[in-house]
């Protein structure tokens, strides 16, 4: 049977380490390959990673050597997809020479052999790219709406809008918050990562189609789609945390100020039936800190969970954090002190993490607009205890 080899090559400025890791580890394969993975890097180890449009390849490890050689079998999901990839390293004066070869006689490899090839191709740019700068070009080349995810309600069967932002495409189309997105081009939208998996193959000016519901009634817009914005990622862990610190202390004031003059009374009293009082706002934001305290020191880890659902909604949770901080001061001094644990986390982020650039730059960029999380339910809170 005719077997077909392709061969990719790549020269990246990072240590061998860098690069033998991002084909081992779970968390940095994430990074720049797939959405999801799960490794057991060893020899006959399983090997597992899924993307958001559906596609899965799994295989098993099958030579490993410590900054120098990769080996696995894969194997996609159809009966005659599989391959041999194998994956040497060296590294001199800086530069990592990476040369990667793909082999299989395999029916549906072979057929799509020269796709395979193109795959690998944007697959190792982005590789460089992670390695080197930090920057993940799947998202830096993906366009965006321009929307603020909001936590999702009971029969929403889509993604709640917390809000629309300033002079991107969902504004200008005239979505606002509180809409609940259905499907964007005729694809349905039960997450945000199928909002993302829609926008797929698209770029920023291209127009799609979002239907959405607003109080109850289903409508449709024509959204532009904007580029991805690129903020500036401070350098060094200690002005990450610096800005951090800056955004809470706004933030925190503004939640001081949404609670003067309020009763425990007029606090703990919901709008309406199944609906959240000002007092499990808070609980919220005690619990999403905790969160991402949780995922902080999973990343620096390099053992970041993959999993889906969210936590930091869960009424039973906000219940238990307001039994134990049962005043509206009691849970403004609690989330300020879950904050003050966050900044302590980014001054103490080890070099060799912040070396590792395309995890530096995610959980930078992640905590540059976390403060923003508060914010955006300071009005909920106004309104809950105008109520």
């Amino acid at each position: 049977m005719a077997t077909k080899t392709i061969s990719v090559k790549r020269a990246i400025q990072a240590p061998a380490e860098h690069v033998y890791r991002a084909f081992t580890n779970a968390t940095s394969l994430r990074e720049w390959f797939c959405d999801g993975a799960m490794v057991q890097p060893y020899v006959g180890g399983r090997l597992y990673c899924q993307w958001n449009d559906g596609r899965a390849l799994m295989g098993k490890y099958t030579a490993l050597t410590p900054d120098k050689k990769i080996a696995f079998e894969l194997r996609g999901d159809e009966e005659g997809n599989y391959s041999q990839c194998a994956i040497a390293l060296s590294f001199k004066d800086g530069v990592t020479s990476l040369q990667l070869t793909d082999t299989s006689d395999g029916k549906l490899w072979l057929k799509a052999a020269e796709a395979s090839e193109a795959n690998w191709n944007l697959a190792l740019d982005n590789l460089k790219s992670v390695l080197e700068t930090g920057v993940d070009l799947r998202l830096a080349r993906q366009p965006v709406l321009g929307v603020e995810v909001g936590e999702p309600r009971p029969g929403d069967e889509g993604v709640r809008l917390e809000g629309v932002t300033e002079g991107m495409g969902a504004r200008e189309a005239g979505l606002q918050q509180g809409d609940v997105i259905l499907s964007v081009n005729g694809k349905k939208t039960p997450n945000w990562s199928a909002i993302g998996a829609a926008l797929n193959g698209h770029t920023a000016g291209d127009k799609v189609k979002v239907v959405f519901r607003r109080n109850g009634k289903t409508m449709n817009a024509t959204v532009t789609l904007s580029a991805q914005p690129t903020p500036d990622v401070p350098a060094t862990a200690e002005a990450l945390a610096e800005i951090v610190a800056r955004k809470y202390t706004e933030v925190n004031r503004d939640l001081t100020q949404a609670f003067k003059g309020v009763s425990e009374e007029k606090a703990a009293r919901a709008p309406a039936p199944g609906q959240w009082s000002a007092r499990h706002v808070l609980a919220h934001l005690i619990a999403e800190e905790r969160n991402l305290h949780t995922w902080l020191t999973d990343l620096i880890a390099g053992n970041e969970p993959w999993y889906e659902g969210e936590t930091g909604a869960l009424r039973v949770r906000l219940d238990a954090v307001i039994n134990g901080f049962p005043t509206v001061q009691a849970l403004l001094t609690e989330l300020k002190r879950n904050e003050a644990e966050t900044v302590a986390l980014l001054n103490a982020l080890p070099d060799e993490f912040v070396a590792r650039k395309g995890s530096y730059r995610r959980l930078a960029l992640r905590m540059l607009y976390w403060p923003d999380h508060a914010r955006e339910h300071l009005a909920q809170i106004i309104a809950a205890v105008k109520h």
